[in-house]
């Protein structure tokens, strides 16, 4: 069973090699021991979430905008494990939360579509593919603080590493109103903020201010198209 998921999600652990060094190099430059490193990266499930806690730290932001920025880009994971927990219905208590206490954001999309599609997957399979991917980004990170430590890296670049995944992430989504809109906004609102001097609620301001004006365009938009069609 493991071999047959090292096959299905090798990809991605590649991916984890290259995105997880340059986050635990920002580790180590926050002071983080490399065993501290692999500590962290082996019980925080996602990765965006960790370059937030470093960048921010590293630039002098206070404690709570780093929690509230974390736990707002944390929130989908509410969403994810309400869309899986269905596709669950027949496991135990345990083996749910065990496959929801683990959950990256890289193996729900495999794990859903396992199961959507009716495949021989279940929790079990689940959870495995879990633990793989979160042992490999936790020695990847560590691994980036070892190299850090010898090989001196400029923290800009190494910070760019994630937010060069978010814009490929963003260009390969689909081109709809709602997500022009969101990211239009959340990127106008982070400017404000920093015009005013609001830096320490720049980033969970843009993502509140972003998400609420794309629904409330859709809503406005789908409502009007539904007038039209009476």
């Amino acid at each position: 069973m493991v071999l047959k998921i090292v096959r299905t999600v090798w990809p991605v652990m590649l991916t984890y090699v290259a995105i997880g060094a340059p986050c635990g190099m920002i580790m180590g430059q926050t002071g983080m021991e490399p065993w501290m490193v692999f500590a962290l990266s082996s019980t925080f499930v996602t990765g965006s979430g960790q370059f937030m806690i470093c960048n921010l730290w590293l630039a002098g932001v206070p404690a709570p905008s780093i929690i509230a920025s974390v736990a707002a880009i944390s929130s989908c994971f509410a969403l994810y494990s309400a869309s899986i927990a269905p596709h669950l219905a027949g496991a135990s208590k345990r083996q749910t939360l065990a496959v929801a206490a683990t959950l990256t954001e890289e193996a729900y999309g495999i794990s859903l579509a396992k199961l959507v599609e009716g495949e021989d997957w279940g929790p079990r399979e689940s959870f495995v593919l879990n633990v793989i991917l979160i042992v490999t980004w936790g020695a990847s990170c560590t691994m980036g603080a070892i190299v850090g430590a010898v090989v001196d890296v400029p923290t800009a670049i190494a910070s760019f590493v994630c937010t060069s995944l978010f814009i490929c992430l963003l260009f390969s989504q689909r081109l709809s109103r709602g997500n022009v809109v969101a990211a239009v906004s959340g990127a106008v609102s982070v400017a404000v903020c920093k015009f005013l001097g609001l830096t320490n609620i720049a980033v969970p301001a843009s993502v509140v201010v972003g998400i609420a004006i794309a629904l409330a365009c859709d809503a406005v938009f789908d409502g009007r198209g539904a007038r039209d069609a009476r």
